[in-house]
């Protein structure tokens, strides 16, 4: 099976595993040395300048101590978690070396030491899109693991993920799936095929296989996640709202992916991930079943007093891009301004991160020019770029008016097909006091690749 991911991207939450889906069962980890406990009051704050500040500090008194270089390897591992955390990739991955380079000359390399330099250097990679040289760290990281700490230990799932995400990124999607369904049951053998708490692994495995474009194995997962916990819980309980809005994000992702110039895998099999010939597809009718599972899910945060606001905000919202989506704006607005009013209220979150969603217009569907799905498979030194930048006004409806050309260097029939996409796209509208308002000179720069020995002139 060849499977090649075109929606979603690494992110470093979701490598780094800050959301441990089975950590009730994990081992204790060890008390944090009381030399360490500045930095993590900082990291576990995610002030990561502060905490990369400490982390060198850490390290400077351990390259001081030239008797303990394990002492150094771990203030270096530190140092790496905050970089990357704090999104410096490129010193991450260099930190990272230095701390594995210091374990292996200590002869710790094939021992516990080695998995979070491992692991940390691997996810550099991932981040920085050099997933070949990602794998085999991820996957030596993986190994010592589980020789360790054992085949099933729940503290691998952040690895397996990553791994199963940097395989399928080079086609080895096969792998990428052995990888998922191994942790699935690692997620079963830890509670049981029938416990709630495995409805977070399912809807991880869900995400993976909506990612490659298997939209029906990712929504079997999706159900089987939101079956476990109504089974044991009932009807009403949050933890239906994961699941509930996968599934539903499912059915816009699909959109998206069609949109793309890509076929489901369902329709096309192993080659579901291959460029096709562009085919109409119309986001107004998309699937009901996304639509009742966000109204559901926004019942059970509403009957639940104790509901973190940024959840139901982002659900809120959520449910206003669906439709957004579909260009139905005045069932879209009250959603969108709701989700703005407890933005606003929620003194917890800082204003900056809670903002963002609803401070700038996001576009939410785009149908790509057919133009620009050509040679998408070609090696860079095969192709030319062409491109064509429009700019345009987002209303407050979040519609496009007055799409202009103002740069290009493509043919005119590369321009048409821009400016036509950018008037049928759809966005979240910005929104300023609680109300939306016009946004203009917005801005989209659509690239189109060109085979070297075509030239222009098939493209225009």
């Amino acid at each position: 099976m060849k499977i090649r991911p075109v929606l979603g991207a690494v992110t470093v939450s979701a490598v780094l595993g800050l959301t441990c889906l089975i950590a009730a069962h994990a081992a204790t980890p060890p008390p944090r040395p009381e030399s360490q406990q500045e930095f993590w009051a900082r990291y576990d704050k995610r002030d990561w300048s502060s905490a990369i500040e400490e982390a060198r500090r850490l390290v400077e008194r351990a390259r001081a101590n030239s008797r303990e270089p394990m002492q150094l390897a771990n203030a270096l591992t530190l140092l790496g978690n905050a970089q990357l955390s704090g999104g410096d990739r490129a010193s991450a991955e260099g930190t990272f070396r230095e701390a594995l380079q210091i374990t292996e000359s200590q002869g710790a390399g094939s021992g516990p030491a080695a998995v979070d330099p491992l692991r940390g250097l691997g996810y550099s990679l991932a981040l920085l899109e050099r997933h070949e040289e990602a794998v085999p760290f991820l996957e030596r990281a993986v190994i010592i693991s589980r020789r360790n700490f054992g085949l099933f230990d729940p503290s691998q799932q952040g690895l397996l993920r990553q791994l199963a995400a940097s395989l399928t990124r080079i086609g080895r999607g096969a792998e990428g799936q052995k990888q998922m369904l191994y942790l699935q049951r690692i997620g079963e053998r830890t509670y049981g095929e029938r416990d709630p708490r495995l409805s977070p692994v399912y809807c991880v495995v869900g995400d993976w296989y909506l990612d490659t474009g298997n939209f029906m194995l990712a929504r079997e997962r999706y159900r089987a996640a939101f079956d476990v916990v109504e089974n044991k819980l009932g009807k009403n309980d949050p933890a239906l709202v994961l699941p509930l809005r996968s599934l539903a994000r499912s059915y816009v992702q699909e959109v998206y992916f069609i949109a793309q110039g890509y076929q489901p895998m369902e329709q096309r099999g192993a080659d579901a991930a291959s460029p096709m010939e562009p085919r109409g597809i119309n986001p107004r009718y998309i699937s009901s079943d996304g639509e009742r599972a966000l109204q559901r899910a926004l019942t059970i945060l509403d009957a639940h007093s104790d509901t973190q606001p940024a959840l139901l905000a982002d659900t809120l919202i959520q449910l206003g891009d669906w439709y957004q989506v579909k260009h139905q704006p005045e069932k879209a607005l009250p959603y969108y301004r709701r989700a703005a009013s407890l933005v606003a209220k929620d003194d917890k979150a800082a204003p900056e991160a809670a903002g963002a969603p609803l401070s700038f217009p996001v576009r939410v569907y785009y149908p790509t020019p057919p133009l620009a799905m050509r040679n998408r498979q070609l090696a860079p030194a095969q192709i030319d770029e062409k491109f064509v930048s429009v700019e345009f006004t987002v209303t407050g409806s979040g519609d496009v008016q007055d799409a202009k050309v103002i740069e290009q260097n493509g043919s005119q029939r590369q321009a048409s097909e821009a400016l036509e996409a950018i008037r049928a796209s759809r966005y979240r509208p910005k929104f300023v006091n609680g109300e939306p308002v016009d946004t203009q000179g917005v801005v989209n720069r659509e690239v189109f690749k060109i085979r070297k020995q075509d030239g222009d002139e098939s493209q225009s």
